[in-house]
């Protein structure tokens, strides 16, 4: 083989190679366009399409046990309690208007938080 088609030969290989990377950085950048388009149209769902209910009977309770929005993965305690997938705005099943995510609420979605319920909660005593 003369070194003039060998180097042909590896310009070819290199011009593949360079090509099929655009075609691969291609692929990559439209399918995180895709995925970022779609989670801008992500919206949350409403208090009743949840199936959230909060009962005031529940408001004094250890909400380290027990199937409560505070041990919940998505709530998050800010302003009163938010969640990252339900909406804080609008009735719950009972028709009862909050416009928070209590913690002592719960609902159809509710993944519990592991971390939080199997916290220990150590005393001090003088």
């Amino acid at each position: 083989m003369s070194d003039k088609s060998f180097i042909d030969k590896a310009k070819d290989t290199v011009g593949d190679i360079i090509d099929k990377a655009k075609d691969t950085v291609g692929d990559v950048t439209e399918k995180a366009s895709d995925t970022m388009d779609n989670l801008g149209k992500f919206q949350k769902q409403s208090k009743l399409k949840a199936g959230y209910i909060e009962r005031d009977e529940f408001k004094n309770s250890n909400f380290q046990k027990g199937f409560f929005c505070y041990n919940c993965i998505y709530w998050i305690d800010m302003s009163g309690g938010k969640c990252m997938i339900v909406d804080d705005k609008g009735p719950d099943l009972f028709g009862k208007v909050s416009d928070v995510i209590a913690q002592h609420g719960c609902c159809s979605l509710y993944s519990p938080n592991f971390d939080e319920i199997n916290k220990q909660k150590v005393v001090m005593v003088d």
